[in-house]
């Protein structure tokens, strides 16, 4: 065989190849629309916490039991804005003696959400005009559930220097995951602080410019320093959720100067409704073995560091 012949037969394979591997790629993903997989539910260090847990009422989170309304009467005091599509300040209809609980609805579309948070949060729509939700259908990957999640923060709360904490909260419904994540300082907040896509949509909807000086597009970049969490829910009833190891927010070198955490709520998949209460945070020894100062030697439980 000649050497053109030889590069012939490869080319010729390689084709083949080619072709083969196509067929077992699904049509959606040779459309450039790859199918989402949706991520499992938490499982590891899940701990259904002591009838003992702190008060709601005597953390270091005020209104973490969503009692005290914000000055406009809109939302609970001390967290975030409710929408009223995805995020609800409500009473749980099966247990109306818990008062006041946060509901978020991950089963609504994408777009849906985006164009009303647009109205709502750029344009300044009132809330009492928030939008009947359109039924979804399908596998759901276009939903909050399947896309973005439904983060619902808290506001600033102070932390020592060398501090350890644990959080509780009290979760109805699927499987979710609590974040707690560290500042140096105090940002400015407002609804969908942490969320590029968010804050993109936002500002295309303001007419903000996209790109800089130099032609580069303008990133919206996280502000936080440190960041952990703990998986909770899973069960059709209340019950109250911790962590089995304590969080130190400034114990590495490289968070050393976080002074402040933020709690955010975040429920995901399945597409579907959770139920948040009670939520505590409460000061607790520093576990000697988990605040290492060198991010390299930290446990990996305690969270990764955002460099």
């Amino acid at each position: 065989m000649t050497f053109a012949q030889s590069l012939t037969a490869r080319r010729i394979v390689a084709g083949a190849v080619v072709m083969a591997l196509a067929l077992l790629v699904p049509s959606a993903l040779r459309a450039g629309r790859p199918p989402r997989t949706p991520r499992p539910a938490p499982e590891a260090e899940k701990t259904v916490a002591p009838a003992d847990a702190p008060d709601a009422k005597t953390t270091l989170l005020p209104n973490g039991d969503f009692e005290t309304p914000a000055a406009d009467g809109t939302h609970p005091a001390h967290w975030q804005q409710v929408d009223n599509l995805v995020f609800f300040w409500t009473e749980d209809p099966a247990a109306a003696e818990r008062g006041k609980v946060i509901k978020i609805d991950t089963d609504v579309y994408q777009r849906q959400a985006y164009a009303w948070w647009i109205d709502r949060f750029v344009r300044g729509k009132p809330l009492d005009e928030a939008p009947a939700k359109t039924p979804t259908s399908g596998p759901k990957y276009d939903t909050i559930g399947g896309l973005d999640g439904g983060w619902y923060w808290s506001d600033f709360i102070p932390v020592k220097e060398g501090g350890a904490y644990k959080v509780y909260v009290d979760v109805k419904g699927p499987g979710c995951l609590v974040f707690v994540r560290g500042y140096e300082e105090k940002v400015p907040i407002h609804f969908g602080d942490e969320e590029p896509a968010v804050q993109e949509q936002f500002r295309k909807a303001r007419g903000d410019p996209l790109k800089d000086a130099n032609g580069r597009p303008i990133k919206y970049r996280m502000r936080y320093r440190y960041t952990t969490k703990f998986p909770a829910g899973g069960s059709d009833e209340w019950k109250t959720y911790t962590h089995t190891k304590p969080r130190h927010p400034n114990s590495r070198q490289i968070t050393r100067n976080v002074r402040y955490i933020r709690v955010m709520l975040y429920p995901f998949w399945p597409a579907g409704t959770y139920w948040f209460d009670n939520v505590r945070v409460v000061e607790v020894p520093p576990d000697a073995g988990q605040a290492k100062p060198e991010a390299g030697e930290a446990d990996l439980k305690e969270g990764k560091v955002v460099r």
